[in-house]
C-alpha cells in the first residue's frame, strides 16, 4: 500500500490492487465502527460523503475521491477566500437541515475546514467524521469559525486570507455560534493532537470570531 495522505489522527493509503478505492487507518487503533455508521447515515440522507466499503477495527475502506482539498486549492489560488468561507457555512447549513436522534440536536461534524472538504468533479464531498457528534446546530458553526480564526491570528502567510474567509463564513452562518464558543475553545483545547502553542492561540481565535460576529 502507498500512503497518499497523512492527517493528525489518521493514514490514508492507496489500496494498489483497486485504483478506486483508500484506506484510512486511525493510528491510535480505535475502532471505525462509528465513523463507518455515521457516513452511511449520511449517504442515506443524500449529503455528500465518500461511500464506505468496509470497516473493521481501526481500519476504513472507502471510494477514493477524485479532486484537490478545498485547502490545497486556496494555497494554489484556484479557490478565493470568501467563497471558501460560504462553502463552509453552505456545507455546514446542509448537514444541519438533516433531523438529528433528538428534537433539538442535529449530527454535527466539529472539525469542517477547507482541509476536510474535497472538490470533486460532482461537487464538494466532506471527509473525516471521526469527531462527529449529536449536538446543537451553533457548537459546529463555532467550531469551524475557531479553526480558521487558529490561522487567521498565526504567523502563516497565509493568515490575511483566513481572516477574510473566516469574516465570510460568519455572514453566511444563520445559526447563533457566539452562546457556544467557550465550550468550542473548550473541545479544541482537549484536542490531544493540538501543540502547547496552538492551544496557547486560541484565546486571540476566540477574541477575533468574536470581534468579527459582532463588529
Amino acid at each position: 500500500m502507498k500512503i497518499i495522505g497523512q492527517g493528525r489522527t489518521a493514514d490514508v493509503y492507496a489500496l494498489e490492487e483497486a485504483g478506486d478505492r483508500v484506506l484510512r487507518r486511525y493510528r491510535d487503533g480505535d475502532d471505525t465502527a462509528w465513523e463507518a455508521g455515521v457516513m452511511a447515515r449520511l449517504t442515506d440522507r443524500g449529503y455528500p460523503v465518500p461511500a464506505v466499503l468496509h470497516a473493521e477495527g481501526p481500519d476504513l475502506v472507502m471510494e477514493r475521491l477524485t479532486g484537490p482539498s478545498l485547502l490545497d486549492a486556496l494555497l494554489a489560488g484556484t479557490y478565493e477566500p470568501e467563497p471558501t468561507g460560504e462553502l463552509i457555512a453552505e456545507l455546514l447549513t446542509r448537514l444541519h437541515a438533516l433531523p438529528g436522534e433528538g428534537p433539538d440536536t442535529r449530527l454535527l461534524h466539529l472539525d469542517l475546514h477547507p482541509g476536510n472538504v474535497v472538490l470533486t468533479p460532482g461537487g464538494p464531498v466532506v471527509i473525516d467524521w471521526q469527531t462527529a457528534w449529536e449536538g446543537p446546530p451553533g457548537l459546529d458553526c463555532a467550531m469551524s469559525a475557531l479553526i480558521l480564526a487558529e490561522v487567521a491570528v498565526s504567523p502563516a502567510p497565509y493568515a490575511p486570507g483566513a481572516r477574510a474567509g473566516l469574516a465570510a463564513l460568519l455572514a453566511a452562518v444563520r445559526t447563533p455560534l457566539l452562546p457556544h464558543l467557550t465550550a468550542a475553545r473548550a473541545r479544541r483545547a482537549a484536542d490531544p493532537s493540538l501543540t502547547s502553542e496552538e492551544v496557547a492561540a486560541l484565546g486571540s481565535a476566540e477574541s477575533l470570531v468574536r470581534s468579527l460576529a459582532t463588529g
